[in-house]
């Protein structure tokens, strides 16, 4: 009988023991499932949208918006924040934030906070830049080259010469000492009378003809004019 006690009391203690740990090891196996499963699902979303709203930051800073109306710029993200200024219609400013309860930030022409809803694209947003019109001028042409070299004479005749209106004995017009520079007519011109005589043609001191001698001597050689 003893044994059969004893018997008895150790299958019962195995059951107690067998039942306590199987209380202990499956609550624990489930909360610790459902915590990682807890925790992986709430951070995802949070560490996605953080990402989404800093690239809509980043896409809207900077870029250009014009007032419906007459607005004001405000210090805080409230109309009974100070006003800072004003912006006319069509008048345009500079976001500085992708905005947040119908405000967003802009950087310029003030720093402060406008309400979103009163902003429109700027006019001249993505609009092609006009191409030049293809000029029909034509290009003048270079003006022709005068060479300075050899333009120039001077007087040699002791007595001087005369300076005559035709290459002849016509009217005076002029005179010129002996030393004395003339410039040569451009184009050059000359022409011999009916004694031999040679006549240039000149356009300094004054314009008109001089005699060059029978054919050359009165002048000397061609010259740079200074």
């Amino acid at each position: 009988m003893k044994i059969i006690s004893y018997w008895s009391k150790s299958v019962a203690l195995c059951a107690l023991i067998s039942s306590t740990a199987v209380s202990f090891v499956v609550p624990a196996t489930a909360v610790g499932s459902n915590t990682t499963d807890d925790t992986m699902s709430s951070s995802q979303p949070a560490s996605f949208e953080s990402q989404g709203d800093l690239q809509l930051a980043q896409s809207l800073m900077g870029e250009c918006r014009a007032a419906k109306e007459r607005i004001f710029v405000y210090s805080q993200r409230s109309s009974s924040s100070q006003t800072l200024g004003t912006v006319n219609p069509d008048g345009e400013v500079t976001l500085a934030d992708s905005g947040s309860g119908g405000w967003i930030a802009v950087s310029a022409p003030l720093t402060g906070y406008v309400q979103a809803n009163s902003l429109k694209p700027c006019k001249n947003m993505n609009s092609p830049k006009p191409n030049p019109p293809a000029s029909n001028t034509p290009k003048p042409n270079p003006p022709a080259s005068t060479s300075s070299g050899g333009d120039c004479r001077q007087v040699k005749f002791p007595e001087g010469l005369v300076i005559r209106q035709n290459p002849n004995s016509g009217t005076v017009v002029g005179r010129l000492m002996m030393g004395n520079t003339v410039r040569l007519a451009n184009p050059r011109r000359s022409e011999k009378d009916s004694q031999g005589r040679t006549w240039v043609q000149i356009a300094t001191p004054k314009a008109g003809w001089i005699s060059s001698g029978f054919p050359e001597g009165n002048l000397g050689m061609e010259m740079s004019c200074k």
